[in-house]
């Protein structure tokens, strides 16, 4: 066990906090400056650039570390601005950027900056390979998944050299970092922007089958993060920075956290091997709770034991439902003008039935994905997928692979075995949507797509993967229309979700099996039914589950951007696609018909075609949405 580097790191939302968190034993402090970090909420919160300068010299004086957050995603017309900023931290000698976006790493880059980077929690990082493919971009420390177990982390550990960061205490999400886009979805206000709304902390209703399970609970909300009785292991596990979370929180609040996680890592460095929990400092971090705890997924899946069902200790937060408004006949918009590109359609599947009925449509491209979702009744397997892809070659169709939206260090094992045993001289590529998948692609010579998973919403982020090996990228579902517009005006192919069902979140928690109080390791496949979580204006979120038990929570209503498809025909997108696994092969056929229609209308420079918009209406009667792609919310 190596205790000589290892480091308490602690939040600073102002000056007091900062001089707090120092005197109570802090090695290093991160703050965030007024502009583009995820903690915007309180005016009266982060620093100014005169305070941050003033930081760096006070922390340096007392030979203490100062990283500041960057960790949002960004959009085009926020660049220029972060690039002096950016300027601006290298020259009062900050000691690391903690960043989430690509974009950045491409500015840093053609700056030619050298202070470190630090990987944000948001990148989702669960993988050797991502770990790896972050060196290879320049980073000198990743902040790991809170997802991660103990096991996992001390494999990465084992074979890398950079340093490991990981929370030790605080507030926890119920989703996956960066893959949460409920509140983006509902109300364009976005967790990657440190805007969230917290939908996952408003009380829902699950039922299934037509069965009600419960009455009205807080399913998604989840318990605080404690994990000072496992310091000890987490040092052996690699673990060299320990993380408080709490930006926002009070000096008072954060000085007994950081002194006994403090006094515990003291402990840890004199006497590795006999470290004891103090029960006195214990107390202390009970009594300063703000939610129950749990130790997260360190040694297990999370399930009932980490949710706090009743709220009795839920802080009030001031939002609650939104009424969701769906597309109607009058949202239907006519254009004229010529169209000077072409467009291709671009279809997911789930079967092999549903491929089979669209064969017939002008579509270039299909999707066949490896994320196998228990809802799909004949889903791939190998076989499957090598007939699939036969079919494709067969009649003129691209065929791509894409890997599944989470993949952990557990799950890397069978997606390298998936891979390597298909025909991918057959594929025009394998689609990515993580930084461990991009890079074992990459490692051995596979065609790389950029999946919706990679969050790209601004153009320098697309141009640091084109330059990476990646051949399309996926603009990100966050973007309105006026930021799809910056990133099409790149040198680069790109491809949009224009039609389908909006994944809000994924967790490893499986609300079924939770409801029911029992653990991961007893459940009894109630996924296999058909489930929804209901909010109290009775908008309903349907459940689905992958075969890693993992939850993903859809948006009420699907997505339809028929309506734009002459503008972003017009302003150069190469691939439009529609997410087509989870709809049955009658369904997928007339969907694929109504936008192949379309897009040949475009072709030939008309667009009349209200009476197909009138049958996508008629086929989705739970309703469409253009979710945020409108830019109504845009603050």
């Amino acid at each position: 066990m190596n205790t000589s580097n290892l480091e308490l790191l602690a939040p600073a939302g102002n000056w007091e906090a900062m001089q707090t968190v120092i005197n109570a034993g802090a090695d290093a402090v991160y703050a965030g400056g007024k502009r583009f970090n995820m903690r915007l909420l309180r005016k009266d919160y982060n620093f100014s650039d005169e305070e941050l300068k003033n930081a760096v010299d006070y922390l340096h004086e007392r030979g203490k570390k100062f990283y500041i957050t960057l960790n949002n995603l960004y959009f085009d017309y926020e660049l220029a601005e972060l690039a002096d900023h950016l300027y601006f931290l290298q020259g009062i000698e900050v000691d690391a950027l903690i960043i989430q976006d690509l974009g950045l790493v491409d500015i840093y880059n053609e700056m030619g900056l050298s202070v470190p980077l630090h990987a944000s929690v948001q990148m989702g990082t669960g993988s050797l390979q991502a770990v790896q493919r972050l060196e290879d971009l320049g980073f000198k420390r990743v902040i790991l998944s809170k997802n991660l177990s103990l096991h996992e982390i001390a494999y990465i550990h084992e074979h890398t050299s950079l340093g490991i960061e990981y929370f030790a205490h605080g507030d926890l999400c119920i989703s996956h970092t960066g893959q949460c886009y409920f509140s983006s979805l509902l109300v364009g206000e976005s967790g990657n922007r440190g805007r969230c709304i917290k939908p996952c902390r408003w009380k829902y209703r699950l039922s299934g089958d037509h069965d009600r399970i419960d009455d009205f609970q807080y399913h998604l909300a989840h318990k605080d993060l404690l994990l000072y009785p496992h310091v000890a292991d987490m040092v052996h596990a690699g673990i060299s920075s320990f993380k408080i979370e709490g930006r926002m929180r009070p000096a008072k609040h954060l000085y007994p956290l950081v002194s006994v996680y403090r006094r515990a890592l003291d402990a840890v460095i004199e006497e590795p091997e006999l470290f004891q929990l103090d029960s006195s400092d214990y107390d202390i971090l009970m009594e300063n709770r703000i939610r129950d705890f749990t130790n997260g997924s360190l040694y297990c899946r999370i399930d009932s034991d980490s949710i706090g069902f009743d709220g009795a200790r839920e802080p009030k937060f001031p939002t609650s439902p939104k009424k969701l408004l769906a597309l109607k006949e009058n949202d239907y918009q006519n254009y004229s003008g010529e169209n000077n590109f072409e467009v291709e359609l671009t279809v997911k599947v789930g079967t092999l039935e549903s491929l089979k009925s669209i064969l017939h449509e002008k579509v270039e491209r299909v999707i066949l994905g490896l994320d196998d979702f228990r809802q799909i009744s004949d889903t791939w397997n190998q076989d499957k997928l090598v007939v699939a892809i036969g079919l494709c070659k067969d009649n003129g169709i691209k065929a791509i692979i894409e890997t599944p939206r989470i993949v952990m260090q557990n799950d890397m094992q069978n997606l390298i075995h998936a891979l390597d045993n298909l025909p991918i001289e057959l594929l025009e590529g394998i689609m990515v949507n993580d930084l461990g998948s991009w890079h074992h692609c990459i490692n051995n010579n596979y065609p790389v797509l950029g999946g919706p998973g990679l969050n790209i919403t601004n153009s320098r982020a697309g141009v640091l993967l084109n330059q990476n090996g990646v051949n399309m990228i996926t603009i990100s579902m966050e973007n309105n229309f006026s930021d799809t517009i910056n990133i099409l005006s790149e040198n680069y192919p790109t491809e949009m979700m224009i039609h389908g069902p909006l994944c809000l979140l994924i967790t490893d928690y499986c609300a079924a099996c939770g409801a029911r109080g029992e653990d991961f390791n007893n459940c009894g496949h109630y996924c296999l039914q058909e489930y929804d979580l209901t909010d109290e204006l009775n908008n309903q979120y349907r459940i689905r589950s992958d075969i890693n038990c993992r939850n993903y929570i859809y948006h009420p209503y699907d997505l339809c951007l028929f309506n734009y498809l002459p503008l972003l025909a017009r302003a150069g997108v190469s691939s439009l696609r529609i997410e087509g696994q989870f709809y049955t092969p009658e369904l997928l056929s007339q969907v694929v018909s109504i936008y192949a229609a379309g897009l040949q209308s475009l072709n030939n420079n008309t667009w009349n075609q209200l009476s197909n918009f009138q049958k996508l209406l008629e086929l989705f009667p739970q309703g469409l949405t253009t979710a945020n792609f409108t830019g109504n919310y845009r603050e």
